[in-house]
């Protein structure tokens, strides 16, 4: 038998080079599953940033993201959809749709370089050692991910440039194309049976949901003081489901030097469940008009997988399935009076230089 697979190999290399073998059979086909609870200034649009600044607390909303991944391109009009339960409030067929990609990179669409001034850490006076200097046109091999995209949204949202021609999608997802944008409704829970099925996959993915894996409660993100000169006490709700906490804020000094302060350098989750307390250090922003706070509660995360693996076996899996649950937060820090009088995306730009880009990629910020 072992002989026989073996033997295999190269006919099923060959046949999936061909586009003959399905993507099932050449790899597993993984689907993520993200359940997003939004408050403060990323959530509610101009009346959630209007709510905030005017001191009358913020609109929270809750938000989905359903991602189909296949190992190789999906080809032909191929279909895909997610049966969600009726506690959802939606659907109840959410359709997962795609778009090509591009062939090529790009190349960086802005080479004006300038610097980024990295913080860490909580405590009320600056660290010895800090802060961490680095060019921003060579900033890709020396921070994460997250730190390179907050430094590249707060200069105006400026990024890459792809190029190339494009591709057959590999990835479907929801809400792309659809008109509720990610939004569900406040009272949706995902707790039920879900089913994945599309039409180039001959199995179908299923898996439950309890009562751990639903909508985490907002993250209630709040800033003591008024002064960016000063030292600025943070705190937060101690979710009972969360595992840990990422807290990062972000300004801009002037075009050429970005600011980022970060509540430690430890892979995610920044800080441990245990803690709902920090402290941006005095001065980091003071020489900015703003700046953005943005935090992220880790919620729990659950695997699945088919055929189910028992202890020892190496069976290759046809699909797997991940479900994630967060909740985020986000504050404008230093907003003057000319900040309270604005709205929506204005308010965000008019404290930190490209605010409003960055409060569009909330979700993305983390990498989680």
């Amino acid at each position: 038998m072992r002989e026989t697979k073996t033997a295999l190999r190269p006919l099923t290399a060959a046949l999936l080079l061909a586009g003959i073998v399905p993507a099932a059979l050449a790899a597993p086909v993984a689907y993520e599953m993200t359940l997003s609870t939004h408050s403060g200034a990323g959530s509610g649009g101009a009346g959630g940033m209007l709510g905030m600044m005017s001191g009358r607390g913020s609109s929270v909303s809750r938000m989905m993201d359903l991602r189909l991944t296949s190992p190789v391109d999906i080809v032909g009009a191929q279909t895909a959809e997610h049966l969600v339960p009726e506690a959802m409030r939606i659907g109840p067929v959410l359709p997962l749709r795609g778009e090509r990609r591009g062939k090529g990179e790009g190349s960086p669409a802005d080479e004006q370089g300038g610097k980024l001034l990295l913080y860490w850490g909580c405590s009320a006076s600056v660290p010895a050692g800090q802060p961490e200097v680095l060019d921003l046109r060579a900033i890709g091999g020396r921070v994460s991910p997250e730190v390179a995209a907050m430094a590249r949204h707060s200069r105006h949202g400026k990024g890459g440039v792809d190029g190339g021609e494009s591709l057959p999608p590999r990835t479907l997802w929801w809400p792309q194309g659809d008109a509720a944008g990610g939004s569900v409704p406040a009272d949706a829970s995902a707790v039920g049976e879900h089913l994945v099925r599309a039409s180039f996959m001959p199995q179908e993915i299923r898996y439950a949901l309890d009562q751990q894996m639903d909508f985490l409660e907002p993250m209630n993100l709040r800033a003591g003081g008024g002064s960016l000169n000063a030292a600025i006490p943070l705190q937060w709700a101690a979710l009972a489901r969360a595992r840990g906490y990422n807290l990062n804020a972000v300004g801009a000094a002037n075009e050429r030097e970005v600011i980022i302060w970060m509540a430690s350098r430890n892979p995610a989750p920044m800080l441990p469940a245990s803690q709902n307390t920090c402290t941006i250090p005095a001065g980091i922003f003071g020489r900015t008009q703003g700046a953005m706070l943005m935090g992220e509660a880790l919620g729990p995360t659950r695997g699945f997988a088919y055929p189910p693996q028992k202890a020892g076996e190496r069976k290759p899996p046809i699909w797997t399935a991940t479900v994630r649950v967060n909740s985020f937060d986000s504050l404008l820090l230093g907003m003057g009076d000319m900040a309270r009088e604005a709205a929506g995306d204005a308010a965000a730009d008019a404290v930190v230089p490209g605010g409003a880009t960055i409060m569009k990629s909330l979700k993305g910020l983390f990498g989680n």
